[in-house]
């Protein structure tokens, strides 16, 4: 049998990447597992650094290789052997199903009690206090074994091993109940808080690794995971270049979430937990979960709901909660206004190219005055902007110049005093062509990437403009 050698490389848009194709003679039993035929894909953002990258992709395929070598252990009847990531997944799958054992039961909080009492009793048999100085202290051989006995009857073990039909070897049947005795506990007291009335969410869950579901008869696989449904979505319907480079990571950072589950196996219990886990990190607002990751995860789900690639969208009605608008730190107060606008008129060094320095000069104007957006402002050529035959003048926002909000055009008359300080003067003195970059120094496009686009010359002096605020 050949055996492919599985390594780390770039993809074209500087992600790291790798495949690890499934063999012959356990494709079947992996697809239906695990909703893969052919290939597992491995990607990770590009912001990771080697050795980040190198520690993931080893986890990665030792989980994978894992799945492997249990699906062939499953074929001959041969005991199972699990890694130390396997044994804590295979915790987490135990940990959902005891919950869900008892999730409708009327079980007063003294059963509850009476279990636990019964857990502790034998943890104190020889004067321990484990779990807190277990480490230090240690079990005798007979006191462990009497824990062991006392965990595999209250967590109901065996029962849901026969149920998922795993055969462990006895060795690790014994970690298994080691590595889950502290999680024994932790769904004891959340059962008995249910019981109690108390609903608050289960923080504990979120200590084991994501789970591959195994596939219902009746599901029928898209063949995409999310990002190969962003890389569609893309292709077919070709957004702007911003849009790309703006959502592209919420499709990394979603499929890396999954471990590249296939789109028709998300669930809506996925989209929840994938939305608490951005609201947990504390790096983002409310507003931007919202409006980009929610909403262009909810898009390109619905677009492939369209192409009749999944049944129903989970990220559909999953939104974070917010309280009233209040006016953000970041929001522009009087005095940064000021202080921005009489920086324009400020002489600027002798490096500073001229279209960054008309830029800078008329950038922040025209925007406080017609409350366009920075890019559709820096876009602008010399003939988007012209007299009225009634004497005024207007500015023309159109799609021909760039991106432009919802892509419909508009003219917006010029406020008299953009005039006053010689608006049209400058325009005048300048080429036919665009007013804040020039044309002969655009980048030529380093591949053909559609999910990696250049950024458009607009686009780089709107970033320049954002760095240059900043810097006041």
């Amino acid at each position: 049998m050949t055996v492919t050698m599985t390594g780390l490389r770039r993809a074209k848009n500087g992600d790291w990447f790798s495949r690890k194709a499934i063999p012959d003679d356990v494709r079947d039993a992996y697809q239906s597992a695990y909703g893969i035929r052919r290939e597992e894909r491995f990607r990770l953002s590009t912001d990771k650094s080697p050795g980040e990258a190198k520690a993931a992709f080893a986890e990665w395929l030792a989980d994978i290789e894992g799945r492997i070598g249990a699906l062939r252990a499953a074929a001959t009847g041969r005991a199972l052997e699990l890694s130390h990531r396997q044994l804590h997944d295979i915790a987490g799958r135990w940990y959902d199903w005891f919950v869900v054992q008892y999730a409708d039961d009327q079980e007063p909080v003294e059963a509850w009690d009476f279990r636990y009492e019964r857990y502790q009793d034998a943890v104190e048999a020889s004067g321990g206090d484990y779990p807190y100085d277990d480490e230090e202290q240690g079990r005798s051989p007979r006191h462990a074994a009497k824990v062991k006995a006392v965990v595999l009857e209250l967590s109901r073990l065996q029962t849901f091993l026969a149920g998922e039909g795993i055969n462990l070897s006895s060795d690790t049947l014994d970690r298994l109940v080691d590595t889950l005795e502290s999680d024994l506990v932790a769904a004891m007291a959340l059962l008995r808080r249910r019981a109690g009335g108390d609903y608050r969410p289960d923080t504990h869950r979120e200590r084991f690794p994501q789970s591959m579901p195994i596939i219902p008869a009746n599901v029928k696989l898209a063949g995409w995971n999310v990002q190969e449904a962003f890389e569609a979505y893309v292709m077919e319907r070709q957004p702007q270049p911003s849009t790309v480079n703006r959502w592209r990571v919420v499709f990394v950072d979603f499929n890396n979430f999954l471990d590249g589950r296939d789109i028709s196996l998300v669930t809506d219990d996925d989209a929840v937990s994938w939305k608490d886990r951005l609201v947990a990190k504390g790096n983002m607002g409310a507003r931007t979960i919202n409006e980009v990751w929610l909403t262009s995860a909810r898009t390109v789900f619905n677009w492939a709901k369209r192409q009749k690639k999944i049944a129903t969208n989970p990220l559909e009605g999953v939104k974070v909660a917010t309280g009233r608008q209040t006016p953000t730190k970041g929001a522009f107060q009087p005095e940064d206004i000021k202080t921005i606008l009489t920086a324009t008129l400020q002489p600027q060094g002798p490096r500073v190219s001229p279209h960054f320095r008309a830029a800078i000069r008329w950038v922040p104007w025209l925007c406080g005055y017609t409350g366009a957006r920075v890019g559709e402002i820096t876009q602008l050529r010399k003939q988007d902007i012209d007299q009225h035959p009634e004497g005024f003048w207007t500015l023309h926002i159109t799609p021909e110049a760039g991106a432009v909000k919802g892509a419909m055009p508009r003219t917006v008359p010029l406020h008299d005093h953009l005039i006053e300080q010689g608006l049209i003067e400058f325009v005048r003195t300048m080429k036919d062509g665009p007013l804040f970059y020039d044309p002969s120094t655009k980048r030529k496009t380093k591949s053909d990437d559609r999910l990696n686009p250049t950024r458009a010359p607009y686009v780089l002096i709107r970033q320049k403009l954002g760095d240059w605020v900043r810097g006041l």
